[in-house]
């Protein structure tokens, strides 16, 4: 299976302080969450892909995701722009 990678865009605590990475799939292609899936060496919980996203002018973004990481700690750990890869 070729790298899967993903370029962070935001990342945000959610309700109830759950921390969630949203972040672009820089080659789209097909993959599922493991047990012990990593984003940038973070395990990750919960995955959604968001297929509505739209732009500041109303087009279509696709292949956004968001990634909930299961320590809340390892939020800090990521940054608008890096390059990150999915382990799932």
């Amino acid at each position: 299976m070729p790298r899967i990678l993903f370029e962070i865009e935001q990342t945000a605590h959610i309700a109830f302080q759950l921390p969630v990475v949203l972040a672009r799939i820089l080659e789209p292609q097909r993959f599922a969450l493991g047990d012990f899936a990593t984003l940038g060496g973070s395990g990750v919980v919960q995955m959604l892909e968001i297929p509505s996203a739209l732009r500041a002018d109303g087009s279509p973004r696709v292949g956004l995701f968001a990634f909930a990481l299961a320590d809340d700690s390892e939020l800090e750990r990521f940054a608008r722009g890096d390059v990150v890869e999915l382990v799932p």
